[in-house]
């Protein structure tokens, strides 16, 4: 487990202090509403479960930030924990350090007595030093050199501020805390989408009124999500969510389950959130399956054609599709209006109009597939797993291909190579793209029951990893104890944790 740098010396002695609190809450009952939700289903189940909770108010936080932020006890003095810099303060409040707001008042006008303003989870204790320079500024990577520099105890120790490669000003964590602000952010769009967010200045807001995504920007989401990734939870902020549950009644679902923002924002979007999956806990016990109790490790049911690892079609299979070689017919899909289907490897292809300006063509006709603009490309039959699109020259400059959310554009050899796990497959392009083949991968199911756990290295080549209810929690190997699904190449295994 990461632990973050300015806390590591005092771990153990905290751990004393929090021992009769972690744990004492029932996740499973506490997020049960949100359970088997999906994406904007999801978020809004999630923000009814945090919402309601007890306004603290901003003038009593240093009481409770002597409850929620101490990291230890010296000589009867209690300090405090501050993200911003490596300033030690102690208890009670000292003239060095502020409330600071992680997502500017500024960006709903301002006043401390709504509660976004007085959230502890959001408004942390800070070093006025660096609260001043942070400003209003979103999250963002500094390029160039900082305005305020790491400079008092070397590289990533402190804050950023500077401007981004767009040349607008933004603050940047050091890297131990990128995925603590990144969740933080989360939890604010997630609690308060209701709220009135508004641009103040030229200062820049990153939320929005809405339901979903309510980040302003797919760039910014990805940056959060980035963050997430390369610094997962920390100990530290496990212990931060159950003290801060305690003061205010309502917790950090994005600590609680660290994969849960790929459910919303990420690569799981397709998939409903299972409470009951281990979602990159720590000690994670998968337990017993109801279904077959003398094998926790192998909840595979054959009789249930909804398990994700029944074959659904077992006459699918991997290969490469050449389009003008497949009969191609009319039809109009009920979302996606008129287009054309056609049938290969055992699966069915469908391309429609969508949004695009121009109606499909018959593919056959031409040497290449037309993938006009705004169209939709459809994959069924199977989980596809992997895609490969061949430009084939004739596309327009600058064109993308948008999947599962994402855009993704030709590399220099003329190639959109995608990994992930969709079922159905569901694309759109972005400016005419003209193309003669591609390749797919899928799923090749059933499961092996008798495989032994395999060994990962970083030729392995693993191109997605499931938990045993089929929620994609990366493409890495695991680490975390539990039972998964790993997708490899066109082979599927399963992967045993102990």
């Amino acid at each position: 487990m990461k632990m973050k740098r300015f806390i590591r010396p005092i771990v153990a002695a905290m751990a004393l202090c929090i021992a009769g609190n972690i744990g004492a809450v029932d996740l499973k009952s506490y997020y049960s509403k949100a359970n088997n939700k999906k994406k904007v289903e999801l978020k809004l189940a999630l923000k009814d479960i945090i919402s309601n909770h007890k306004k603290l108010g901003y003038g009593n936080l240093w009481t409770y930030y002597e409850k929620v932020d101490y990291i230890e006890a010296t000589g009867g003095r209690k300090r405090v924990f501050d993200y911003y810099s490596d300033e030690v303060a102690y208890f009670p409040e000292p003239s060095s350090m502020n409330k600071e707001h992680t997502v500017p008042q500024s960006w709903w006008g301002g006043g401390t007595g709504v509660a976004q303003g007085n959230d502890i989870f959001q408004v942390l204790p800070s070093d006025k030093n660096a609260n001043s320079a942070k400003s209003s500024y979103p999250l963002g990577v500094v390029v160039g050199t900082p305005s305020y520099p790491n400079s008092k105890s070397g590289a990533n120790s402190r804050m950023k501020t500077g401007k981004n490669s767009a040349g607008q000003m933004v603050f940047e964590p050091c890297d131990e805390y990128k995925g603590d602000f990144a969740r933080i952010y989360m939890y604010v769009a997630t609690c308060y989408s209701d709220v009135n967010w508004v641009r103040q200045s030229d200062l820049g807001c990153t939320l929005q009124k809405q339901d979903w995504p309510t980040f302003t920007s797919q760039a910014f989401i990805d940056l959060m999500l980035k963050w997430c990734r390369e610094d997962p939870v920390s100990e530290w902020e496990r212990t931060r969510n159950e003290r801060a549950y305690a003061q205010q009644n309502n917790r950090n679902p994005f600590v609680d389950y660290p994969s849960l923002h790929e459910y919303i924002w990420g690569d799981s979007i397709a998939y409903a959130f299972d409470i009951n999956a281990p979602h990159g806990q720590d000690g994670y016990d998968p337990g017993d399956n109801p279904d077959n109790p003398d094998n926790p490790d192998n909840p595979d049911n054959p009789d249930n054609p909804d398990d994700p690892d029944y074959p659904d079609n077992p006459d699918a299979e991997s290969g490469t599709i050449i389009f003008n070689e497949l009969k191609w017919t009319a039809t109009t899909h009920p979302t996606y209006g008129p287009g054309f289907t056609a049938s290969t490897l055992g699966l069915t292809l469908g391309y429609y109009k969508g949004d695009s300006n121009v109606a499909p063509v018959d593919v056959s006709k031409y040497s290449e597939f037309r993938f006009y603009d705004k169209s939709v490309f459809i994959i069924e039959g199977a989980e596809i797993v992997g895609a490969t699109f061949y430009d084939n020259g004739g596309s327009k400059s600058g064109c993308s291909i948008l999947i599962d959310g994402h855009p993704y554009s030709f590399d220099s050899n003329k190639k959109i190579i995608w990994t992930g796990s969709l079922k159905p497959f569901v694309c759109q392009a972005d400016k005419q793209i003209r193309m003669s083949s591609m390749d797919v991968k899928i799923a090749k199911e059933p499961l092996p029951d008798s495989l032994q756990p395999i060994l990962f290295s970083p030729e392995g080549g693993v191109q997605a990893v499931f938990d045993m209810n089929g929620r994609y929690v990366g493409s890495d190997a695991p680490l975390h104890r539990g039972a998964y699904v790993v997708r490899r190449g066109g082979n599927t295994f399963k992967l045993v944790v102990h």
